[in-house]
């Protein structure tokens, strides 16, 4: 099923324009110099090898290795060539063109200059066809007969190709820059004009000087349709901005092939690659009109994006809005059309739903309503699969059936159908789109901290200083909840006996009270008893909780829950109880267990045992040493009295020591935490600063790629302040120091240290009680300049210090009930980062119109990653200026970079943009949609298509004639 997807989407994919090896000066064999060609056998040597039908055969081979389109160009004929283009015939892979390399002998008062050019005429044109071109020029005889040392005479570039177009043919300036080329023959009849580059790229006298005027209005008033350039460093050379009119001209360039023998072939570095929608002349002609994304050179061929969507397939029900839809999208630029209620937006929401992305529609509140809305009308019932090739160029089938109750259900498959284990498309990485739905631009542009992640994505070094300060934020809220359990053991231990601990140091008075040396002597024997038996007895209880800890889990049951499980289903039943339980062994695991619990248990009982003996040895010890003390104290009650009140003291010091030695013990718990706690926060203010000083390398840089694609008349700048993002952190700040005291001295304070000291570098002062970095901190409150002095630090420390000493336990607290200790855990937690927000002519972004708004955030967006990005009808916001100043210009550039996939009413964003594929949409009622065509702007009916559809779509063609100096043929 999903192998039959991917083969379907290729099919629809046919008519998307994809880049093709090109070479449109070869010539043929009947021009070779067959008597000096080098690396050549005797066989090869044979002209004749190449006549006649396995001639034709054997060279269209030769070709076809090299090249996927071409054009035969021999001096002044076109036998050869006509009889090849009609062999070889069309192809999709495969086409040759007839053409002709021609002599033009200029009009005076340049008849003595000859030039070059190539002719290109439609597939199958005959040689009557080229014949015509020669009307009136009486020396040039029949095809058959020319020697190719013919020229054309008393005809100006211009009227030439004029002729040729009316022919619907091509006419290209070949090899101009030899001595039979257009710039040699400028440089020799305007050297005091024309300052132009010489043959070779190590010149820069052109480079300092732009090809002049004359001849740009020269070539322009020519109609030339490209010229053949050697290098492609001269490309630059023959694309500017005219001075009459200040709009972009540019004339195509190719590199000149001009192979003279089959060994020339051999040439990869002197192809051309032209992305072409379908083989042939007119889409030859059509690469030429947007020859900024369409023509490329050796070393410069763009990459096809990776990784990239494939298609989407919607299977719905008699309440979806598609029944049956099945879109394929190219690698660059695509375009979905359609009117209103054809289902764009449906489309764009049906990816949504499969990628997660409902899960994040709190993000953009204000719309979440409406966006789930149009899912639930549209695409209930509906199965969607998404076709989708990762980085690393595996196919995989995302599907989800719409549950409006669920906001994610996708599962992941080959495309032969075997379950891919992914259990969350977003957070696995594998499957990354950017998507914005209606509007979501212009809100992004509302937000400085969207723009901020907007303007990370466009630094490559930055990720994994975000991962690691992710990492350590993650692991100070670990440490947190480490820290919480302490408290709650240390707080439990401390109420213990309804706060006994409290009375440590009364009791210990009590004792040392009593204690004297001679009543010490006396009891010696019997303390010592008595501190053996403690000893002895925590261990019988360790004893004892450990035999009570194996008697939990024996008999061991690894089938628990196991039969809940069969019950519903007797096919499973039957699986575990006829194989399945035997295979894994688990009743033999199960006894095995159970005999080691067993042993185990056996061996601490016999330890308990020896235990339990030397405990009742000690108590009868210890009777016999209070039967000792009671002979030697009878009959002097005084001495009989103190013994009764230290055999009291003790035991209250006794019980109140244990548990003050389990407090110690959970307070040097809760310090190895804290401890912890610091090298984490030391990390973590290093980290930020990385980020921040990165940024900031990084912006102008940034401010100067967006600045690229924007109109004069707007002016992009980044409004950076490195660790300005306060607003979460002065919030806990006011929360720490309102509650603790006058509202006015913390203003002054807290103010002082939000603006100087970070939020995890204040909770560190805070813990270690020293202030003293803070003393000279300076901020401007209510237009005075305020400082921190020593004076302050008092406050400052009652008002943060969480712990103190306890004298009556004699130990360290937590003040306030450990409130004030989790205020600073809080604080350090806080969020806190770099203030980064665009400003456009000066002013925040977010206060501008949604206009604006939006025209400031599209080359972000697009420019922000390489990943696949989609947009839902981007042109609302923007007046008809910014689409044409702006978004076309973003598409057109970035669309080699990644894909992207845009709906839209506006013939110039598929025009100017020149979009590889065209969806377009077709309401087949108010309530059902489908694809009515799939094809690249070059294909006639989109053409008709868009002019028909969309308002102003024939004026966008026009324009697009007019940025090229196109002629209508």
């Amino acid at each position: 099923m999903h192998s039959k997807l991917i083969t379907e989407l290729n099919g629809l994919r046919n008519r998307t324009a994809r880049f093709r090896r090109v070479a449109l000066h070869i010539h043929s064999p009947d021009s070779y110099d067959w008597g000096n060609r080098p690396h050549a056998d005797a066989a090869a040597n044979e002209r004749s090898q190449f006549q006649g039908t396995s001639g034709l055969d054997k060279y269209a081979t030769h070709l076809r290795r090299h090249i996927d389109f071409g054009a035969i160009t021999d001096h002044m004929k076109c036998g050869y060539a006509n009889q090849l283009c009609q062999h070889v015939g069309s192809a999709t892979d495969f086409m040759i063109l007839p053409g002709m390399e021609v002599n033009l002998r200029l009009a005076p008062p340049l008849s003595f200059a000859r030039i070059h050019l190539l002719v290109l005429l439609p597939e199958y044109s005959s040689t009557e066809a080229f014949g015509r071109l020669f009307a009136g020029q009486t020396n040039i005889p029949q095809d058959a007969h020319r020697t190719g040392q013919e020229e054309v005479r008393n005809l100006s570039l211009a009227e030439w190709v004029k002729r040729v177009h009316e022919e619907n043919g091509i006419c290209i300036a070949a090899h101009v820059e030899n001595d039979q080329g257009l710039r040699f023959l400028f440089r020799q009849t305007a050297k005091h004009l024309l300052k132009l580059l010489c043959e070779t790229d190590s010149s820069d006298v052109e480079r300092a000087n732009n090809v002049p005027e004359e001849f740009k209005s020269y070539l322009l008033t020519s109609g030339i349709d490209a010229i053949e350039i050697h290098s492609p460093s001269h490309s630059q050379h023959y694309r500017w901005v005219s001075d009459h009119d200040g709009r972009v001209y540019s004339v195509p360039t190719t590199l000149t092939f001009d192979a003279h023998c089959v060994e020339d072939f051999e040439r990869p570095h002197s192809l051309t690659h032209i992305k072409m929608t379908a083989l042939g002349l007119r889409g030859l002609r059509e690469a030429f009109a947007f020859a900024d994304t369409r023509i490329r050179y050796p070393g410069n061929v763009p990459d096809l994006p990776l990784p990239r969507l494939l298609g989407i397939q919607i299977s719905g029900s008699d309440i979806s809005f598609f029944k049956d839809l099945t879109v394929a999208v190219a690698e660059n630029l695509n375009c979905v059309i359609g009117v209103r209620g054809s289902g764009k937006s449906t489309l764009v929401e049906a990816l949504r739903y499969v990628f997660g992305y409902n899960r994040t529609l709190g993000d953009i509140d204000k719309l979440q309503g409406g966006i789930k809305d149009l899912q639930k009308a549209n695409l209930s019932g509906s199965l969607i699969r998404v076709a989708y090739r990762t980085s690393q160029g595996e196919d995989r089938i995302l599907s989800a059936t719409f549950d409006p109750k669920s906001d994610y259900d996708t599962t992941v498959s080959t495309t032969e159908g075997h379950h891919v284990p992914i259990a969350d498309v977003e957070s696995s990485g594998a499957f990354p789109l950017r998507l914005f739905g209606w509007s979501e631009i212009e809100t992004l542009g509302r937000s400085p901290t969207l723009q901020r992640d907007l303007l990370d994505r466009l630094i490559n070094d930055l990720k994994p200083l975000l991962t690691k300060r992710h990492s350590l934020r993650s692991q100070l809220q670990t440490n947190r909840g480490a820290i919480a359990k302490a408290l709650s053991d240390l707080q439990g231990t401390f109420d213990k006996n309804n706060g006994e601990v409290r009375r440590f140091a009364e009791y210990r008075a009590d004792l040392d009270k009593l204690n004297t040396a001679a009543i010490k002597s006396l009891f010696a024997a019997m303390d010592l008893a008595n501190a053996k038996r403690k000893v002895l007895s925590h261990i019988h209880s360790t004893v004892t909780s450990s035999l009570e800890s194996l008697a939990r889990i024996s008999p061991v049951d690894l089938k628990q829950g196991v039969d809940d499980l069969l019950m519903s289903d007797e096919v499973l039943k039957k699986w575990w109880a006829e194989g399945e339980s035997s295979a894994i062994g688990i009743d033999a695991v199960a006894t095995e267990v159970d005999g080691a619990i067993s042993t185990s248990a056996v061996s601490l009982k016999a330890f308990e045992a020896l235990i339990t003996e030397k405990l009742s040895a000690l108590s009868e010890e210890l009777d016999h040493i209070n039967g000792q003390l009671k002979s030697q104290l009878a009959g002097d009650d005084s001495m009989q009295r103190i013994a009764d009140l230290r055999k009291n003291a003790a035991e209250r010091l006794d019980r109140a020591t244990i548990i003050r030695n389990q407090y110690l013990a959970d307070w040097k718990v809760l310090t190895e935490l804290l401890a912890a706690r610091e090298k984490i926060a030391s990390s973590l203010i290093e980290s930020q600063k990385d980020i921040g000083d990165l940024r900031k390398k990084q912006n102008a840089v940034n401010e100067q790629t967006l600045n690229r694609f924007l109109p004069d008349w707007m002016k992009v700048s980044i409004d950076f302040r490195q660790g300005g993002d306060t607003d979460a952190y002065a919030k806990v700040l006011k929360d720490i120091f309102v509650a603790r005291g006058n509202a006015q001295v913390p203003k002054r304070i807290r103010q002082i240290v939000e603006t100087n000291i970070d939020p995890v570098t204040f909770g560190r002062m805070c813990l270690g009680g020293d202030m003293t970095s803070l003393i000279g901190a300076k901020v401007q409150l209510d237009g005075k300049e305020i400082l921190f002095e020593e004076s302050d630090i008092p406050y400052c420390i009652q008002t943060t210090q969480p712990f103190e000493h306890d004298e009556a336990a004699d130990v360290e607290v937590l003040t306030q009930d450990s409130r004030c200790l989790d205020a600073i855990l809080t604080l350090q937690a806080t969020p806190w980062d770099d203030y980064e927000a665009i400003l456009l002519n000066g002013g925040p972004v977010n206060e501008k119109s949604p206009g604006q708004r939006s025209s400031a955030m599209l080359p972000l967006i697009a420019l922000a990653e390489t990943t696949p990005l989609v947009i839902d009808q981007p042109e609302d916001n923007l007046d008809k200026r910014l689409v044409g100043t702006v978004l076309q210009n973003v598409l057109a550039e970035l669309k080699e970079k990644r894909q992207i996939i845009v709906c839209t009413h506006d013939p110039n964003i598929l025009v100017g943009g020149d979009a590889e594929q065209v969806i377009v949409l077709e309401a087949d009622s108010d309530r059902r949609a489908s694809v009515k065509s799939h094809g690249s702007i070059d294909n006639p009916d989109i053409i008709a298509i868009v002019v028909d559809l969309l308002e102003g779509g024939a004026e966008a063609f026009e324009n697009r004639k007019r940025r090229y100096n196109l002629k209508s043929t």
